[in-house]
């Protein structure tokens, strides 16, 4: 009994921390506390133009020009790597072409021909383009791998739970889309916002700033007050790149080790190609001609001529593929959530390519101007413009010498996104000194001495 009348003057002082510590240890196997509990907000991951897997069935109605093996069962046609090689390339980019009907304006598979995007919801969907494990290595393969990685592993972020994409057929616009996209996006981010109790960051790239712009704008200023916490659109084409024209033209493999040539054939009848040429009526004057041919008569399209354009290389129907494009384009408004643009700059980027003929042969010429080495800085700043036409705040990030895909997997960016979200930009708490051995000890002691005083009581 002298021994706990000695230490009742240093249970006061230990007594309070050694006595949270212990329960919180025994009951969590932590061995410290956080003073505070900050809720993380879920992540939502919309790729770009070309980011998502693509899986393809074919039927014995499918027609091809090319010896190609049928697709009897699903399997995945983008980006599947090895289909790209040689004359392997033709089989794949046939299986992805889109067949156009001028009258409905909407697009379509050709006949026998299934496509669909697997793994909705996961980031599995995103991380790499070709799921062969063998090909992991490949860089090529490699989209937000980097990204997912930085949050699972810094802020403990899990896959599929927290943090999730929302892939797409890449090959249309946001309007031209099954109908239940989305929808499906919104299911989503209800999903895991209802979750993690918190309204979510959306995180999208290229192609994926636009198509989630669209989707903001047919949602309810509720439900983006309830739900979103923040967007952080990475490199987006607002108003289109240049670079599209090429790939109409002459193909563009977007870093892809694939025949530019061969990928013009599919690229020509994607709605997307349509869909992410230079618009009209916000294209800067001074850059509005992006394309000169010098064959026996000189011609230079540009903003104002594109239709003439796409006739020219013999896309069917370019007025009813364009106009509709351009004009719901225009409709776009701010999209009422807090934004973050995030682009890079400096680097060299084309704006003007000049062909001899437009006979499929690569351009002879390249102009370049600003911007992220795909798309121009007048379309990647169009975002700045928000922040006179809608509340929430909108600030601009750019990145000097960044380019556009290396954006998705910089570790700077990742850093500057998780600066800006609250929950991660500082610790959740400071943490409490583990327990030391001598207050454990007078812990122990005391405990042991009101026992035994209750006892001798009895």
């Amino acid at each position: 009994m002298k021994l706990c009348k000695m230490i009742t003057m240093h249970v006061t002082v230990h007594v309070h921390v050694a006595v949270a510590v212990l329960l919180v240890s025994t009951m969590t196997g932590y061995s410290a506390l956080t003073a505070a509990n900050v809720v993380r907000p879920p992540i939502i991951l919309v790729p770009g133009l070309a980011g998502s897997q693509l899986d393809g069935k074919q039927s014995k109605d499918f027609k091809t020009k090319h010896p190609c093996f049928r697709l009897k069962n699903w399997g995945q046609v983008w980006l599947a790597l090895d289909q790209l090689a040689g004359s392997f390339a033709n089989c794949a980019t046939n299986n992805l072409r889109l067949d156009f009907d001028p009258m409905s304006l909407e697009y379509s598979e050709p006949e026998g021909m299934q496509i669909r995007v697997p793994h909705f919801g996961s980031t599995a969907s995103v991380e790499y383009l070709d799921r062969d494990p063998l090909v992991e290595l490949i860089p090529e393969s490699h989209y937000l791998h980097a990204m997912v990685n930085f949050f699972v592993k810094e802020h403990g972020y899990t896959r599929d739970v927290d943090i999730v994409a929302a892939p797409y057929d890449w090959r249309k616009s946001p309007w031209g889309k099954a109908d239940t996209y989305f929808d499906d996006v919104q299911h989503l981010i209800e999903q895991v916002s209802n979750r993690s109790e918190s309204p979510a960051i959306v995180i999208s790239h290229s192609m994926g700033g636009p198509v989630m712009q669209a989707f903001f704008n047919q949602t309810t200023s509720d439900w983006k007050d309830e739900y979103i916490s923040a967007w952080f659109p990475v490199d987006g084409v607002w108003t289109g790149s240049p670079k599209v024209a090429k790939a109409i033209i002459s193909g563009e493999n977007f870093g892809v080790p694939a025949p530019e040539n061969i990928l013009a054939t599919m690229e020509r009848t994607l709605e997307s190609s349509f869909f992410l040429m230079p618009l009209p009526d916000l294209w800067p004057e001074n850059v509005a001609n992006f394309v000169t041919v010098e064959g026996s008569n000189k011609t230079i399209y540009g903003t104002g001529n594109t239709v003439q354009l796409l006739a020219d290389i013999g896309v069917p129907y370019p007025d009813k593929r364009l106009d509709y494009l351009n004009e719901m384009r225009m409709s776009l408004e701010a999209p009422g959530v807090p934004v973050h643009c995030v682009y890079g700059t400096g680097v060299a980027t084309a704006w003007h390519y000049t062909y001899k003929e437009l006979d499929g042969s690569p351009p002879a010429h390249v102009e370049y101007g600003d911007g992220d080495g795909t798309v121009p800085l007048h379309s990647l700043a169009r975002c700045a413009d928000w922040a006179d036409q809608q509340s929430q705040n909108v600030t601009v990030k750019t990145f000097f010498k960044l380019e556009h895909v290396a954006a998705i997997k910089s570790q700077a960016v990742f850093k500057y996104i998780q600066s800006q979200i609250p929950a991660l930009a500082s610790p959740a708490g400071t943490p409490l000194s583990p327990i030391s051995a001598q207050s454990l000890t007078i812990l122990l002691t005391s405990l042991h001495c009101g026992l035994l005083h209750a006892y001798v009581s009895l």
